[in-house]
């Protein structure tokens, strides 16, 4: 199959994935801000330093030279909407953008995507979505159904291949946006029900508005010596922060996937998520699950967890035998089938 895709990046994870398989399979052309190690060809565009306006220059570019593609593939409605050829458009929409979860400069950010969302749909844009749980969010609250679901995979570099074992002294790993949407409170508010228990550690790792809050909240309730941050790393160092860690716990009842979560299960760290989401999507029954928001529900999990090891290393078995559903190549190809459905129409 020969499609000629031009594209515009997401996070770097889904980049370095999904447009790495698509290159070794047909005729991809990157637009972007920075360059990525994928195969593909790549048209880097400076930022512009302006607030709103960082990717502006680019979609012009964007625009410009996108009507000699068979497929415009963009992961965000708002690139979408600076497209001429909507009939040879493809949106994925990472989540439902929902203005209400977010602070500042985001939330406008967020109203300026629902916006774009909608005014695309109207005009027949297929959307994919990334979740049942996402299409069912944009379909209940957006009355937008979506043309697809197409779920993520994972890189290899995230992969090992022998269950873990349990060890001494736990280390339970948080990773995500330090934002109020992600719950990390609920984790916090689990560990100081269990600080007096011996043999564990957590490590948050993330950035937002939420980490001063949240760094008080850590010296008031005298868990400093449980809860500590993980300082910034390149991606490519990333499974170690994994391989370094025995348990993942996951608090986001809203999740609209879970790449996290994904990451984790490859690594064969036992996971924890609550019953709802995307995240519960994607973990299956390889998870312990606890009710959204509830914290003694969680303490009692970790618990569980780290006083069992039969259970623990049963755990660690079923993450990577879910992780293994997931592949990059596998969403490549029902990106490819979905394309040549699109050219056809």
């Amino acid at each position: 199959m020969n499609i000629r895709i031009i594209a515009t990046p997401h996070i770097e994870h889904y980049t370095l994935g999904l447009y790495g398989d698509l290159a070794r399979k047909t005729q991809v052309t990157l637009v972007s801000l920075q360059k990525y190690d994928i195969p593909a060809k790549q048209i880097i565009v400076p930022r512009v330093p302006l607030p709103g306006k960082r990717t502006s220059l680019r979609n012009l570019v964007l625009r410009w030279i996108s009507r000699s593609y068979d497929i415009i593939h963009v992961n965000s409605s708002l690139d979408g909407v600076a497209v001429k050829n909507l009939d040879r458009l493809v949106v994925t929409e990472h989540g439902f953008p929902d203005p209400s979860v977010e602070e500042g400069r985001s939330k406008k950010l967020y109203q300026h995507e629902q916006e774009s969302l909608i005014k695309l749909s109207k005009n027949g844009v297929p959307i994919v979505a990334i979740s049942h749980f996402t299409a069912s969010e944009i379909k209940e609250k957006l009355g937008i159904e979506v043309s697809n679901v197409i779920y993520h995979g994972v890189l290899d570099i995230f992969r090992v291949n022998s269950p873990r074992k349990a060890p001494g002294v736990h280390t339970v790993l948080w990773n995500s946006r330090l934002i109020r949407f992600k719950e990390p409170f609920v984790l916090l508010e689990a560990i100081h029900k269990l600080k007096n228990k011996q043999g564990f550690l957590v490590r948050i790792r993330g950035d937002g508005p939420l980490r001063g809050e949240i760094a008080e909240y850590i010296k008031r309730e005298n868990i400093s010596d449980l809860v500590s941050f993980v300082d910034p790393v390149p991606f490519h160092q990333l499974p170690s922060i994994y391989r370094g860690a025995s348990i993942y716990v996951h608090t986001c009842s809203r999740e609209p996937f879970g790449l996290a979560v994904l990451e984790a299960m490859a690594s064969g760290l036992p996971i924890i998520v609550p019953r709802s989401g995307g995240a519960y999507e994607v973990a299956g029954n390889a998870a312990l699950t606890f009710n959204p928001g509830d914290s003694y529900d969680l303490a009692e999990k970790l618990e569980a967890l780290m006083e069992d090891p039969e259970l623990y290393e049963k755990m660690s078995e079923k993450s990577l035998k879910q992780s293994l559903e997931f592949s990059w190549e596998k969403a490549a190809e029902e990106y490819l089938k979905f394309f040549d459905k699109v050219i056809s129409q």
